[in-house]
């Protein structure tokens, strides 16, 4: 009989763990995903560059404001990962075919968003300090080279990493059939993340209103469904420590 039992009260008490730090890196994350769309849009209130020449120039006047937003971002993806396998095993009792879909679209998120997107955007900061000290046509003519390819490529990336939002899209229609998650947290995470979808097609040039205004709110949207994801594991972890104490105690008796 205790043979038997063992296992459940292990499995509670990892549950627990997941939960908790889960949902402390979902808020975590969600906060940091505002405070960068923010630092992003300060950045570029004249504008995004279209040109290699347009981003040393912008990336040089604010260095310190543009490394800091690309390496929030690194930090974010990275965060991402535990945050995910926490999600994973959480809705895998609802759905695990939307589970494991999930797991795996927003695990290439964080393998793909901090190799590609992000790390090309900080090599343009990188170019742009050595642009605005460079005292010869030739060797600004080099670095500006070296930077054409990233910007013209920029778009592209940016398109695919907000294309990789179908992992949360997976997460929360899995939510739907969870009673971990209010089913309002789901619905408002299929919403976000489809405002996402929709909103990547403006970094590869489509011009409509709609694209435009979707790009723009998408990142701040989807935070908020972290946080309020985050916040529900929490709650949950707190309602279900009593029950793990409580096993503990009749596995003793």
């Amino acid at each position: 009989m205790n043979k038997s039992f063992e296992p459940s009260i292990s499995g509670v008490q990892r549950w627990n763990g997941l939960l908790r730090n889960g949902g402390v890196l979902a808020i975590i994350m969600g906060v940091i995903w505002v405070a960068v769309n923010f630092m992003a849009m300060t950045l570029y209130r004249s504008g995004q560059p279209t040109t290699a020449i347009g981003y040393l120039q912008l990336f040089s006047q604010h260095p310190a404001l543009a490394a800091t937003t690309w390496s929030l971002w690194i930090m974010a993806d990275i965060m991402m990962i535990p945050l995910t396998a926490a999600l994973y095993i959480t809705l895998k009792p609802a759905s695990k075919t939307l589970a494991l879909g999930g797991a795996i679209m927003s695990l290439a998120f964080c393998i793909y968003d901090p190799l590609v997107s992000e790390w090309q955007s900080l090599r343009l900061v990188s170019y742009s300090q050595a642009y605005a000290v460079a005292t010869t046509e030739s060797a600004k003519a080099s670095i500006v080279a070296n930077a054409t390819w990233i910007a013209n490529a920029l778009p592209l990336m940016t398109f695919i990493s907000f294309f990789l939002t179908i992992g949360p899209l997976l997460f929360a229609i899995a939510m739907i059939k969870s009673s971990q998650f209010r089913k309002g947290t789901a619905v408002f995470g299929i919403a976000t993340s489809l405002m996402a979808e929709i909103g990547a097609f403006a970094a590869i040039g489509v011009t409509s209103y709609i694209v435009g205004l979707l790009y723009v709110i998408c990142v701040p949207a989807v935070a908020l469904w972290f946080i309020l994801v985050g916040g529900q594991m929490l709650r949950h972890y707190h309602k279900s420590v009593p029950v793990t104490n409580q096993l503990a105690i009749t596995k003793q008796m």
